[in-house]
């Protein structure tokens, strides 16, 4: 196929499709590791000292990040930025020391000409360290407000800490004013909500004017990076958003902080709950597997299979079976022919840590004890474990995120064969249905983490997908990413393409389209391939910065979304659509592009597509509902109160599911309105999306597989035997 583009497209593909030299690459793997030698022998070589990644991350911020004390000493006696910043987080050299609790780092870098001297007073009064809140003041860089502040933060803290900063004199108000861009204040425009409530920022000249009830003349100027205050020093207002965003406000009234948000859009309208639900048992029509991640591709869609819609662990109402699973896996259920297939990881330490909620923290879960990677095969009948085969033991090649684990790959089965991914040890194997192996493949551990800086450890997600007799993988990860296509009968390699991509986690999926199949991957850079040879056939962007959604298709487009800054866009793509598909600043349509929104994608759950209505689920709970021909928003509500979710919702006989991650299942009416119609309770964590097959619905917990199905009520809940 691709030898029918134009010589100057395949050109242009081909070099889109290569990543790009990075000299900077090794002095930065040096740095993070604490490599003096090999970072003493590439500097001397000629690599700059402040080499960065595309997203600004220098070798200083690595081995400050790490807690390196003599690279950060080499690396600033050779001339690096002790002020640089990354561009997407806005980190510095300090920021990275403190977050990784290395105060000797941070000290030196201090000591070294570091501007964040009020970063450093303040991790001193939480700490009530003496010594560090002394060397914070010393150095003269601590502003009248954020001594003010310090003050109010160091109430209960030690006496001695207390009456230090009691004597330190308060500095004058800043004077004079940051020089801007042209243009650069209109990011902090807008509305503004916190505990005090509501405010508004109005940009006036080359200030910025705060305007809330009783406020008067509260007006701002720039005096450092996302920092303004008065003219008197007694307000400030400092803002922080990634990649470029405004995500939040502090505001400083003489050392009182009060927090504030930005309003974007409506407020979503409340969800409301069904008077009298009348949700009637669905006729079962012919049973259809559910054979990958979300079902037949990933649509997440179980029509006519009997998808019962209330339930009680409790009790035993509509339980059929729970049956308990050996390790811990967020990987979700497949089924086909009656049987159920699962993959899982049993850590010979036992760490089964997971932490639920709405939080930001990088941190990954320190266990690389030797791990058995499973496959299971359950009865969909009972539940009873028919075979448990061990793929493969060893030690992961990579941590794991605190809502990861080291089984996140959804299996795929054709009916005759079960091929199933470990990343964590970059291993692809295939079984039949009675548990024989066929072949397993090596193809490199798939070590996927921080797509900023590449240093915390997240653990793969990404599931294999079969089409036109092959086994489709996206294998995006650190560094040396690619798609590639493997023979489902015996693991060959067909094709494999390199993506010039960091770590994503989620599953391609199939277009058809007008000359051939596309796949359809989704990053930072969204793309399109030929199925049949792998070739790049068109990129679009932006994209947000880290890609977990999968994915969907329907209706003659893919619906590609994300929700991580700067950009969370959503894309109504066509099939057949060659080059740069990236639409000019102020459209949202074009030939290739149905229709598209520059806000609103979703982060982790990812979309539904049903009965004309695309479902935009993320994972604050927020519900959008966009008509698919036209991208036309039909309302915005709010499932679950302060919930948070990952796994993603799935559909049954105009019903939609969402799991949420300490148990709670709502169901809601699908179509223009929205009505809560039940919450069912799992009592358990979830993380796995659900399945729907043959009038069973099965829910993944943390600890076991539960089918429930219309009827059924099994008056012990705990596991049938194997």
């Amino acid at each position: 196929m691709i030898a029918t583009l134009p010589l100057s497209l395949t050109f242009v593909l081909a070099l889109a499709a290569t990543p790009a030299p990075d000299p900077g690459r090794a002095l930065r793997e040096a740095a993070g590791k604490g490599d003096v030698a090999r970072a003493r022998e590439l500097l001397d070589a000629g690599t700059p000292v402040d080499a960065p990644n595309p997203d600004g991350v220098t070798p200083l911020l690595h081995a400050a990040e790490q807690g390196h004390l003599e690279m950060v000493r080499l690396l600033l006696a050779r001339g690096a930025n002790v002020n640089g910043r990354d561009r997407f987080f806005g980190g510095s050299p300090m920021n990275m020391a403190l977050g990784g609790g290395h105060l000797a780092v941070a000290t030196f870098l201090l000591a070294q000409g570091s501007d964040d001297a009020t970063a450093v007073l303040a991790e001193g009064i939480e700490r009530d360290d003496l010594a560090l809140a002394r060397a914070a003041l010393a150095t003269g860089k601590v502003g009248r407000l954020d001594l003010q502040r310090a003050r109010r933060e160091a109430e209960g803290k030690s006496a001695e800490l207390t009456a230090l900063l009691a004597a330190a004199p308060l500095p004058a108000a800043t004077s004079g004013t940051l020089a801007l861009p042209e243009g650069a204040l209109a990011k902090y425009a807008g509305r503004y909500r916190g505990q005090p409530g509501e405010m508004t920022i109005e940009v006036r000249g080359a200030t910025l004017a705060i305007v809330a009830p009783g406020a008067t003349n509260l007006v701002v100027r720039p005096v450092a990076r996302e920092r303004f205050e008065d003219t008197a020093g007694a307000i400030g207002a400092e803002f922080w958003g990634r990649g470029g965003t405004v995500e939040s406000l502090t505001l400083n009234r003489e050392g009182e902080i009060t927090q504030f948000r930005p309003v974007v859009g409506a407020d979503p309208v409340p969800l409301k709950e069904a008077a009298a639900p009348a949700a009637e048992a669905a006729p079962r029509k012919e049973a259809r597997p559910w054979p990958a991640f979300r079902g037949a591709g990933a649509a997440g869609v179980g029509d006519g299979q009997g998808a019962p819609w209330h339930w009680s662990i409790a009790s035993g109402e509509n339980i059929r079976f729970k049956t308990p699973l050996p390790g811990m896996a967020l990987s979700s259920p497949i089924v086909w022919g009656g049987r159920i297939f699962v993959t899982s990881a049993v850590s010979a330490k036992g760490d089964a840590t997971i932490r639920t909620g709405l939080y930001g923290d990088p941190a990954s879960v320190d266990d690389l004890s030797e791990h058995s990677f499973r496959l299971l095969a359950l009865d969909a009948a009972t539940g009873k474990i028919l075979w448990d085969r061990e793929v493969h033991r060893g030690q992961p090649g990579v941590k794991r995120h605190l809502k990861s684990s080291q089984a996140n790959a959804t299996p795929v089965t054709d009916g005759k064969r079960v091929i199933a991914l470990f990343g964590a040890v970059g291993i692809l194997a295939a079984y039949n249905v009675d548990g024989n192996l066929i072949w397993k493949k090596d193809i490199g551990i798939l070590d996927c983490g921080d797509t900023i800086y590449g240093s915390a450890e997240w653990g793969h997600a990404s599931s294999p997908i079969l089409h036109g007799g092959r086994v489709i993988v996206q294998a995006d990860r650190r560094a040396d990413s690619f798609l590639a296509a493997y023979r489902l009968t015996d693991g060959a390699e067909v094709w494999r393409t390199p993506r010039d991509e960091a770590s994503t986690w989620g599953t391609p999926a199939i277009l058809p389209g007008p000359s051939g199949d596309e796949i359809v991957t989704n990053g930072k850079t969204i793309r399109g391939y030929s199925a049949a040879t792998g070739a790049l056939l068109w990129t679009l962007g932006p994209n947000s910065e880290t890609i977990v959604a999968t994915p969907i298709i329907g209706d003659g487009l893919a619906f590609v979304t994300g929700g991580y800054p700067p950009v969370r866009p959503i894309y109504a793509i066509r099939p057949g659509g060659r080059g740069d598909l990236t639409l000019p600043e102020g459209s949202e349509a074009s030939k290739t592009i149905a229709w598209s929104h520059a806000r609103g994608g979703t982060y982790l759950p990812t979309p539904l597509l049903y009965h004309d209505y695309l479902y935009l689920f993320n994972n604050n709970g927020t519900l959008a509902s966009y008509k698919a021909a036209t991208g036309e928003q039909v309302y915005q509500t709010r499932v679950g109160s302060n919930a948070s979710f990952s796994a993603s919702p799935v559909a049954a006989d105009g019903r939609l599911y969402f799991p949420s991650e300490t148990g709670e299942i709502y169901v809601l009416r699908a179509g223009p309105e929205f009505e809560l119609l039940t919450t069912n309770n799992m009592d358990e964590v979830v993380m796995a999306s659900p399945a729907i097959s043959d009038g069973l619905l099965l829910i993944r917990t943390l600890g076991h597989l539960v089918g429930i199905a219309e009827g059924a009520n099994a008056s012990v809940t705990a596991a049938p035997g194997r």
